[in-house]
């Protein structure tokens, strides 16, 4: 019964820190590639995109949620090199 157990908790903890990895890199792949690229990287890694937020504007982040055998996990990015910067050029 104690194996069982700590097989069951084992599995969740290594799904878990797979959903993190994985929300992450979709995260970063959406910031360049939009929707489209972080549903490819998420599905690449045998997970399934459970939420998706683009950015309103420039001050938000994309959000991203990858569910790996029940277990979801969501990551945040942002593109801060399109934030603009106030110059005192024309």
């Amino acid at each position: 019964m104690l194996c069982a157990t700590l097989s069951r908790v084992g599995a969740y903890l290594i799904n878990a820190e797979r959903a993190r990895i994985i929300s992450q890199v979709g995260a970063l792949a959406s910031v360049y590639g939009g929707e489209p690229s972080a549903r490819e990287v998420v599905q690449m890694n045998h997970a399934t995109t459970c939420a998706f937020r683009k950015p309103a504007n420039n001050e938000e982040f994309f959000t991203v949620c990858a569910d790996v055998q029940g277990t979801q996990r969501f990551a945040y990015a942002v593109d801060s090199w399109t934030i603009s910067v106030p110059t005192l050029e024309p």
